[in-house]
C-alpha cells in the first residue's frame, strides 16, 4: 500500500504580507472593484484577511481592529463604500426581477444595510411609468414564474388559481395585489 493513499496532502499556503493599513485598504478595494458590497461584508472580509495575516506573522484580532476601523472609515469618507448606493442598486435589480417590498427589505437587512437606508431607498425608487412599483414587481414575478394569465397554456382551474395566490403570498405580495395580477386578462 502506498504512503499517499488514504492521507490528505497538506496544502502549502503562500504567506500573506504583514498586516498594515495599506495592505488592508488594497484588499478591500480589490474586493469592491469586483463586487458591490456593504460595510458589514467588507468588515467581515477584512477581519478574515487580518486573521490570515496574523496566522503567519503573529498577533490577535484586537490588534487589527483599529486598522480595520480606519480602513472602513476611509472608504466611507471617499465614497467607495456606500450602503445607500448599494441599497439603490439592489432595489432596482430586485424590482425588475419581480421581488416584493417585504422580500427586498429582508434581503437587504440580511446583507447588513440599515433599515432606515432601506426605507429611504425604497421610497426613492421610481419606475419608468407612473404605476405602483409593487404592482409592477408582482406582474414581473407572475410573468417570470408563469403564474395565472402568464401560464401557457392558460389554466382557469380554481385549484391552480389558489396555488398561484399562495406562491405570490410566499413571495411577499399582498392578497390585493396578487388577486389583481392574477385576475388580469390572459396575455397572448
Amino acid at each position: 500500500m502506498s504512503e499517499g493513499r488514504g492521507r490528505k496532502r497538506e496544502r502549502k499556503r503562500r504567506p500573506t504580507p504583514p498586516l498594515t493599513h495599506s495592505w488592508l485598504r488594497t484588499e478591500a478595494i480589490r474586493h469592491l472593484e469586483r463586487w458591490p458590497a456593504t460595510e458589514m461584508r467588507v468588515r467581515r472580509l477584512l477581519r478574515k484577511r487580518a486573521k490570515r495575516a496574523q496566522s503567519f506573522h503573529g498577533g490577535n484580532i484586537e490588534e487589527a481592529q483599529p486598522l480595520i476601523d480606519a480602513v472602513i472609515h476611509e472608504l466611507r469618507e471617499t465614497g467607495i463604500l456606500d450602503d445607500s448606493r448599494f441599497a439603490q442598486l439592489w432595489i432596482d435589480y430586485l424590482r425588475r426581477r419581480g421581488t416584493s417590498r417585504r422580500m427586498i427589505f429582508k434581503k437587504l437587512t440580511e446583507k447588513g444595510v440599515s433599515q432606515d437606508k432601506i426605507s429611504v431607498a425604497l421610497e426613492a425608487y421610481t419606475t419608468d411609468d407612473e404605476s405602483d412599483p409593487e404592482h409592477t414587481s408582482a406582474v414581473a414575478y407572475a410573468t417570470r414564474r408563469r403564474l395565472g394569465p402568464y401560464r401557457r397554456p392558460f389554466d382557469p382551474d380554481p385549484d391552480r388559481r389558489r396555488k398561484d395566490l399562495a406562491a405570490m403570498a410566499r413571495a411577499g405580495f399582498s392578497y390585493g395585489i396578487a388577486k389583481a395580477v392574477l385576475n388580469s386578462p390572459p396575455t397572448p
